[in-house]
């Protein structure tokens, strides 16, 4: 993406991918869920093919497994419930070497939301502060928060396009800040595509999910790292 400023008054952060490093927490947790529904595979086995731009099914096409429809979500919920656990998020998990000082640049002009599928605000809360990074964020917007504030039991991880959609609306209506003046940034192209359908502009970061290939493919402009997005906004 060319060196041009982009005028905002919020930004809507991911976590996972976008300000953390989850290469050994993810590919812990596929692991884990693969073994889970019956696939011997090993840990270096996962290590092996995971790299930035993998993808939610990379693993499992380079491993050559074949799911059923019933075994893909399976193993998508089961990665998720393993990826979540505490002791995976504090022991596995590290920061983007440039995410603090780029948040604490943003967080002076703009204001910051996280915006997250893990479910529980609590833990969510715990690893920004782990980090020291939770003083950056005005808001925080996780399943359940997005469950509380429109009164049901559960926003469902899956359908994942339709549970961020209601993420980026619940945003929307607690900020009540008009859609066209936020920018959502995120490191897979499922999470940015219902933000730009709500008419919020999106940037993909190249530390996560998806590769250049595919956020180019769904016409989302693209940067390294969160680097370059301070010298877009700032």
């Amino acid at each position: 993406m060319k060196d041009e400023k982009v005028q905002v008054k919020a930004i809507l952060l991911d976590l996972d991918g976008t300000i953390f490093d989850i290469t050994e927490r993810d590919a812990f947790a596929r692991y884990q869920a693969l073994n889970e529904l019956g696939y011997d595979v090993s840990l270096d086995d996962v290590r092996k093919h995971y790299h930035y731009g993998i993808g939610r099914m990379g693993i499992v096409k380079k491993l050559g497994i074949k799911f059923t429809e019933k075994e893909e979500k399976e193993y998508i919920d089961a990665s998720f419930a393993h990826f979540t656990k505490r002791e995976n998020a504090l022991n596995l998990t590290k920061i983007h070497t440039e995410a603090y000082d780029a948040l604490s640049t943003l967080s002076l002009k703009y204001k910051l939301v996280l915006v997250t599928s893990r479910s529980t605000l609590s833990s969510t809360e715990e690893e920004l502060e782990w980090f020291n990074i939770r003083k950056f964020f005005t808001l925080i917007v996780t399943r359940e928060v997005a469950a509380r504030h429109y009164t049901v039991k559960d926003i469902p991880l899956l359908p994942f396009q339709e549970q961020r959609t209601k993420l980026y609306e619940c945003t929307i209506e607690l900020t009540k800040i008009d859609p066209k003046d936020m920018l959502c940034v995120g490191d897979s192209v499922g999470e940015l595509e219902p933000a730009e359908k709500l008419g919020i502009k999106t940037i993909g970061v190249l530390t996560g999910f998806s590769s250049k290939e595919d956020m180019e493919s769904a016409s989302i402009p693209t940067i390294p790292d969160l680097t370059q997005l301070v010298k877009i906004l700032t």
